[in-house]
């Protein structure tokens, strides 16, 4: 049944959101005055621009530049009203009623009403885009009574759909947007790309750079203070540094570790660091004929794992080992400190191969995506892996391709980097529950799935993080994903940018108070 307990958590992110914003009007009457300039991003291209699929960073960040949600999710986890100024939930859960800003305008003029929201959702569910992990899955009901109210009706208690309405992939479309963020032919071409958010495309030339300028009708008194944001897509990480350095951009958001201390020395550069649950995937398929349906082999990948290694010579010991599920140390009480940590015994991870397989040794491809030092990763493992009885042949393949393709869905071993989450449901429904729309390990586990279930239906802290401590334990036992460590996020500005927080999620850093000076 529902434990419905919205004293706890899941109510008062709302009401830390509402403190945010009021501390937002602040900041922003107090720095209106010395705001504007110009904001230049070094980032990876874009490939996918629709919002209710575009996953990356480089894609988030687009998007919410020119696109508004309901409601946002802060860096903190909070929750903090944006195009909907608050709303109510019925005794048994099961209605949200969402009251919505009025004079909002998208960037061509028309008017935002309720029929956008519907429109947005009701797309989202055609799309099965992945926002449906945290909107029960796509079962609930919307309707629009009038002008500024849209009511969900959902078929069971959702303790995170809020969440879900904050969600990246949740930004609101005008009505009836044929193609939305599709290039136009003639005279208009970005006429498709038009949001209530904060900046408007005026320029966009694919693998070079995107031209955001200022809304001049935004919503939101003072906002933004920015008179333009570009883009400047940029692949190597390095070459984002160097760009940094001579002036050609003053944002990038992908640090590599061992750049960090060179740049922290340097007095026109502000680094950033940020704790968060971001973290490299080590996925073992799981599916029947697959490299990992056995669960002694899954078993002895993580004997043959020395997380601490990994961590001390990939991150200088700056990120943090956990345990071999999604939910990290950062999520405080819904992290299980209590299950023990694996040990590194390759000449287990041998006996277990042995028995598993009949073989000496097992050799099979290595797929490493090219980004955030995973290379690195992927040499020490294979090092790591050879003194358990594992050859691996690594295949190195770039982020576009990668999970544009698809490939990461498919292969047998892999590594995949996923960002933070609000929250840790997001990982469960998104990636380990059988059918899970980003379920790259194919495994499937009735126990696994009936408790994601009853985290969902429980908003109570202690009741969720009991469930979590029983997934955890699972995960530990017969999981086929191994968790080297939780990163921090690390970016680095100009010195003359002022006002940006980064978000644990980069993609999702709110630009809209931040300025540069000359």
């Amino acid at each position: 049944m529902f434990k419905l307990a919205r004293t706890q958590r899941y109510t008062r992110a709302l009401a830390y959101g509402l403190l945010s914003v009021l501390l937002l009007a602040t900041l922003t009457s107090l720095s209106a005055a010395q705001g504007g300039g110009a904001l230049l991003v070094g980032v990876n291209a874009p490939v996918n621009l629709d919002p209710a699929s575009g996953s990356n960073d480089p894609e988030v960040l687009f998007n919410t530049l020119i696109y508004d949600k309901l409601f946002d999710a802060l860096p903190d986890a909070s929750i903090a009203p944006n195009l909907a100024t608050g709303y109510t939930v019925s005794d048994d859960g099961l209605i949200y009623t969402v009251t919505l800003a009025e004079g909002v305008t998208f960037s061509d003029g028309a008017a935002f009403t309720s029929a956008d929201v519907v429109f947005t959702f009701n797309r989202l569910v055609e799309l099965e885009s992945p926002a449906l992990s945290l909107l029960s899955g796509g079962s609930f009901e919307i309707a629009a009574p009038d002008a500024a109210t849209v009511v969900f009706t959902l078929t069971e208690p959702n303790a995170d759909f809020i969440y879900g309405l904050a969600g990246r992939f949740a930004a609101i479309l005008k009505a009836d947007s044929a193609t939305p963020n599709v290039l136009a032919e003639g005279d208009a071409p970005y006429a498709n790309f038009v949001g209530t958010g904060p900046f408007v495309l005026t320029e966009y030339s694919a693998n070079q750079r995107a031209m955001f300028t200022r809304n001049a009708t935004y919503f939101k008194p003072g906002l933004p203070l920015l008179d333009s944001v570009e883009l400047v897509f940029i692949e190597d990480p390095l070459a984002q540094i160097d760009a940094l350095r001579t002036g050609a951009v003053n944002f990038i958001f992908k640090v590599p570790v061992d750049q960090i201390s060179t740049l922290e020395a340097e007095a026109s550069v502000t680094v950033i660091t940020r704790t968060t649950n971001q973290h490299p995937v080590i996925r073992i398929r799981a599916d029947a004929g697959a490299l990992g349906e056995d669960v002694r082999v899954r078993q002895a990948f993580k004997l043959a794992t020395n997380r601490d290694e990994l961590n001390d010579v990939l991150l200088e010991g700056r990120g943090t080992v956990g345990n071999n599920d999604p939910i990290g140390p950062s999520y405080g009480v819904f992290y299980d400190a209590t299950l023990a940590k694996p040990e590194f015994d390759p000449a287990a991870a041998c006996a277990l191969i042995s028995d598993a397989t009949g073989e000496a040794r097992i050799t099979t491809d290595f797929y490493v995506v090219d980004s955030l030092g995973y290379p690195d990763l992927g040499t020490v493992l294979q090092q790591q892996w050879a003194e358990g009885c594992i050859d691996v042949n690594i295949l190195v393949r770039p982020e576009g391709v990668y999970y544009s393709n698809d490939e990461w869905l498919s292969v047998d071993l892999g590594i995949t980097g996923w960002g933070d989450r609000p929250i840790p449901q997001s990982y469960l429904t998104e990636a380990y529950i059988t059918g899970g729309i980003y379920n790259e390990t194919h495994w499937s586990n009735a126990e696994i799935d009936a408790l994601v279930a009853e985290a969902a239906l429980t908003a109570e802290t202690e009741a969720r993080a009991g469930i979590y401590a029983q997934i955890a334990q699972i995960f530990a036992d017969e999981g086929p994903i191994i968790i080297p460590y939780y990163a921090p996020v690390v970016g680095a500005t100009t010195a003359n940018v002022q006002g940006l927080v980064l978000a644990p999620f980069p993609g999702l850093t709110d630009l809209r108070t931040v300025s540069v000076t000359p």
